[in-house]
Order: structure tokens, then sequence, then C-alpha cells
């Protein structure tokens, strides 16, 4: 008995010592990865010995099945098309990196999955907690999730790699990692599955346990789906879900029509909100003959406001903030081809309305679909942001604030865009459409 325990002991001390230990098969990438700075030193490598989630209850599906209603492609041309039960992501020759990407941006902690079946053998993966860089044409970055497809010997699909981030931030290339390596089944739906809890990342593909990461960096943001640069490739995309877990230390949203009526509004300088506003299946809805606008009974200075918003053909419309009555900052809503405002740059839909452009490649739907705002409003500084990617950030008071507020209509309106005030859904004459109005005081 002592003898077996002393040769158990021994086994697992080997194991310990080899499991950090880069496989003889993985040599070559100590040299052609060295210049990727954040990457985790062998030495140091956490490794998942986790069984995979249980994938069956509390997931909410993130594909419908029957278009990409809640998507936005960015960061190149390849295209995606719903095709029954997946979405087909096919690689454009010429095009950068692209992302089919949630327009929901504050996914945090969560248990995600999808399936991935390559018909063109390719590059992909899922980024997760992604972000946009607003000065590099809304370049999509952060942690991703490798898949890597079936003609590549180094076999690290499920390890995290920093896009447009540093490269490589979790490599499978130790002998702990050899089964990892090996999970790709070709010819079948292979399964990626991603655990964000805070700091620890952890993934599995085809259930077994690959990457055990820890960022300092990246804690909140969108999901996008790979479609790689190359000169093809075709990956298809089903079963695409998460469950969100409770996040840490955050304050949730308050949906400013949570009650389903009107009874958190007021029409703009009092008075109940006129019957041409409406609420139906949860979709706020201006109508009829100038209703007037309508502005929240609270007021709010620093805070996070998500919105999703839809504009009629020719329409007009905008969300204001930090109002008083119906004069406030605007995030301006448009038709930005075939309405009069859509000349002046500063006018279009994104813009802050007569002081900022939002950029002429912003990642906008199309008139009759739906678009995700955000506005982040913190002292000073001012951020609009459309389906994911941050189109303007402003600092009020500064040098480029001046030039523009001297020339703007608001310029003999002391003080303006400062202090608190209320959120104003504008009435501009045309139909539009408001869902998902939530806000969090920061």
């Amino acid at each position: 008995m002592k003898k077996s325990l002393i040769l158990t002991a021994a086994v697992s001390i080997i194991s310990i010592a080899t499991a950090g230990q880069v496989s003889e098969s993985q040599q070559e990438y100590i040299a052609r990865y060295e210049t990727h700075a954040l990457k985790v030193e062998p030495e140091d490598a956490l490794i998942n010995t986790d069984k995979e989630p249980n994938l069956k209850k509390g997931f909410v599906d993130l594909y419908n099945g029957k278009d990409l209603d809640g998507w936005t492609a960015l960061g190149g041309t390849c295209t995606f098309e719903p095709k029954g039960e997946a979405i087909v992501g096919t690689c454009v020759p010429g095009s950068p990196n692209t992302f089919l990407s949630t327009d929901r941006d504050d996914y945090s902690d969560f248990i995600f999955s999808a399936e991935l079946k390559w018909a063109v053998d390719s590059n992909s993966g899922v980024i997760f907690r992604g972000r946009t860089k607003a000065d590099e044409n809304g370049r999509v970055y952060g942690p991703q999730a490798e898949m890597e497809g079936l003609n590549s010997d180094r076999g690290w699909s499920g390890g995290i790699y920093g896009e447009a981030a540093g490269g490589w931030l979790y490599p499978l290339w130790l002998d702990a990692h050899k089964e990892a390596r090996a999970a790709l089944k070709e010819g079948e739906w292979n399964r990626i599955t991603i655990k964000a809890d805070g700091k620890s990342i952890k993934t599995w593909v085809n259930g077994i346990p690959a990457a055990n990461y820890e960022t300092d960096t990246y804690f909140e943001g969108f999901f996008g789906l790979q479609i790689h640069s190359g000169k093809e490739g075709e990956v298809h995309f089903r079963n695409v879900k998460v469950k969100e877990l409770a996040p840490k230390k955050k304050r949730s949203l308050t949906d400013l029509f949570e009650n389903g009526d009107f009874s958190a509004w007021t029409k703009t300088g009092g008075g109940p909100v006129s019957d041409a506003w409406t609420i139906e299946n949860a979709i706020v809805q201006r109508g009829g003959i100038r209703p007037g606008g309508i502005n929240t009974k609270a007021e709010f200075e620093d805070f996070e406001l998500r919105f999703d918003w839809k504009i009629s053909e020719g329409g007009n419309s905008g969300v204001k903030y930090r109002a008083q009555g119906n004069l406030g900052l605007e995030y301006q809503i448009l038709d930005d081809q075939k309405h009069s405002d859509g000349k002046l740059p500063s006018h279009r839909s994104g813009s802050l309305y007569d002081l900022f452009a939002a950029p002429d490649d912003k990642p906008i739907k199309p008139v009759g679909q739906w678009n995700s705002g955000r506005i982040v409003a913190k002292g000073n500084h001012i951020e609009h942001w459309l389906n994911g990617t941050k189109i303007l950030d402003i600092k009020i008071g500064s040098e480029e604030w001046r030039s523009a507020f001297s020339a703007s209509k608001y310029a003999e309106h002391e003080g303006f865009g400062s202090g608190s005030g209320a959120i104003h859904l504008q009435d501009h004459g045309d139909k539009v459409w408001y869902r998902n109005v939530q806000i969090r005081k920061l």
C-alpha cells in the first residue's frame, strides 16, 4: 500500500512538471511568437481541468433562425447570410478580418457556446468582450477564442488570441493541451464554449478543456463571429447562444418604460404624454400630428443610455440628453439619404447634432431596420455609439468643443451640455420607433 501511494505521488509530480512544458511538436512556435509579448509564458500557464458547463438550461439564442436582426458586420466586407439553422460566413478576397457582431456590447460574465462547420477551410473564431477602435475606422479588437480550421498543423483551436490586441494571449502548446489540440472533427459540427467570469476565461472545444486565462483588461463587450481575411473560406455557425452569469458589483440598467406605459415621462413643458405616443409589444412609437416631444420626469447628469431605434423613410428625430425642456445635447436620428438634413454632416444619424459629425463609414442599418444606440455622459466626457461601434468621443470645454460650439446654433446658451437634465425623445413630425430604452447612472 505504501509503495502504491509513493508511486501515485511520483506520477502526479511528473504530470505537474510536464504540464507546463511546451510539447516537442510545438517547439517551432516558441521562436515564431517570441514578439507576442502579452502571451502567458509556459511556466505561468493555468491549466483548464474543469468539465464543460451544462449547456441545456438558461440560455438565450443570439440568432433567431430568420434574419440577422441584432447583428452588424464590422471590420471588413466578408459576407454573412442567414440560411435556416445556420449563419453562413463567406470570405471576400481582399477584405480585412470581418466580424458579425452583436449590436449589444455589454456582455460581461457569461457562458457562450456556438457550433462551427467548415464548408471551405479557413481561420475563424469568436470575439468576446469585443470592442472597436474609434481611431482606426472601427477596427474590432479584444480577446478571441480561436477556431483555426482543419488544415492547420498547430491545433490551437480553443486558444485565446488578442485580435488587434497583441497577438497570442494563451497558446495551446503545452503537453497539458495535447488532447485539446486534437479536438476538432473533420466534416462535422465543432462546438466552442467560453466561460467568462470576472478575470477568469476558460474555453472548451467539443467538450475538451482548452484555455484557462486571466485578464486584467477585457471585462465587457460584444460577441463577434469571425471570417478571416484570405483567398477563400466558408464557415457555418449554428446554436449560437449565451447564458449570462450574475455580474459582480455592476449596477443594472433601468428600463425607462418598464411599466409598459409613460408613467416615468411627461410631455415636454409639462402635462401628460399625448395619446399619439403609443407603446405596443414594448415598442414606443411617435405617430399622429405633432404630439410634441417627451421628457423623463427624472434628471440625469452622468449616465449610460442604451436604446434601439428605427426611423421612417425621409424621417427625422433624435434623443436629447441633459435636456431642459427641448434644449439639450442631441444624438441625431435621421434618414440620411432622403431627409434634407442629410446634406449637413453634423445633422446625420449618430452625430452630436450641429456640433460633431459621425463618420461617413459608421455601421448604420437601412431605413426600416433596427439600429442600436448608446450614449455615455460622464462629466465633460461624451461618447456616441452605433451598433456596437464608438463613433464619437468628445470632451466638453476642449479647444475642439469651443470651436464647434461657437459656430453652432447653441452658441448663445451658456453652460450648454453641462449639468443634469432629462432624457428627451424628439417629435420632428415623422414616425420613429424606440425599444429597450435603458439607463444606468454612473
